[in-house]
C-alpha cells in the first residue's frame, strides 16, 4: 500500500497517547470540587472521545447538568496544568513514528486542538506531525467528516491517498466519510466489538502494525 498513501492522519487519546489518568483526575478535581463522588478509571474511559464539553456533561450525569459552566472551568484548569503527568506515549508508537517519518503525518483529536498540541509536544511527538488539529479547529467533531477534509485540504492531500488510524468507531466514520483508507486499533479506549462493527479497512491490536500498511 505504500505507494497509494501519501498523508496519514492520527487520533491522539488512546491511539497515540494513554491520557486517560490525566483526564479522569481533571475530572474528579472537577467533581469534587462542586461536591460530587469522584468516578472510577473505567467509568471515565467510557465518556471520554467526543471533546471537552460532551466529557464534562457526561461525567456530570443527568442530575447535575445545571452545573455544567462550573464543572467545565474546573475541568479545564486542572487538565491544562497537568496534561503530561500520568500520560504516557503507547510502547511501540514513537518507534513507529519513526519509522513512518518520511510520510506526510498528522493529528486530528476531538480534544481542543491547543490542548492536542500541547499533549503532543509534552508526549515528546511534535516532530513527527506536520499539522495537530483538534475538535475546535474546524467547527465538527469526529464522526463528522468535515475536519478530516478540511485538515486533508490543508495539507494538498487527496483522501484516496489518506489513511485515517484511530481507536473508536467515530475515527473509522469520520474516514469513511471524507473517502479515505482506515485503520482501527483495538487497545486504545473503544470498544473492540463497537469498533470492528464499524468496518474499518484494516483492524489492529497493537500501533505497530499500522507501519506494515505503507512501510517495508
Amino acid at each position: 500500500m505504500s505507494s497509494t498513501i501519501d498523508l496519514i492522519v492520527f487520533d491522539l487519546d488512546g491511539t497515540l497517547v494513554d491520557s486517560l489518568p490525566d483526564l479522569a483526575n481533571a475530572a474528579n478535581h472537577a467533581l469534587h470540587r462542586l461536591g460530587l463522588p469522584a468516578q472510577p478509571l473505567t467509568a471515565h474511559k467510557k465518556m471520554i472521545g467526543a471533546g471537552e464539553k460532551n466529557y464534562v456533561r457526561r461525567f456530570l450525569g443527568p442530575d447535575f447538568q445545571h452545573l455544567y459552566d462550573q464543572a467545565l472551568k474546573l475541568y479545564l484548569e486542572h487538565y491544562s496544568g497537568h496534561l503530561g503527568d500520568q500520560s504516557q506515549v503507547y510502547p511501540g508508537v514513537k518507534e513507529t513514528l519513526a519509522r513512518l517519518a518520511p510520510m506526510n503525518m498528522a493529528v486530528l483529536s476531538n480534544k481542543r486542538e491547543d490542548l492536542s498540541r500541547q499533549v503532543v509536544e509534552v508526549m515528546g511527538l511534535g516532530n513527527f506531525f506536520m499539522m495537530v488539529r483538534g475538535g475546535n479547529s474546524y467547527g465538527a467533531l469526529k464522526p463528522s467528516p468535515e475536519g478530516l477534509s478540511a485538515l486533508i485540504r490543508e495539507l494538498g492531500g487527496t483522501p484516496a491517498r489518506t489513511l485515517m488510524v484511530g481507536d473508536k468507531p467515530e475515527d473509522v466514520l469520520s474516514g469513511r466519510g471524507a473517502g479515505t483508507r482506515t485503520a482501527a486499533l483495538t487497545n486504545g479506549y473503544g470498544d473492540p466489538e463497537a469498533i470492528a462493527a464499524a468496518r474499518p479497512d484494516h483492524l489492529f491490536s497493537d500501533f505497530t502494525q499500522v507501519a506494515g500498511l505503507v512501510a517495508g
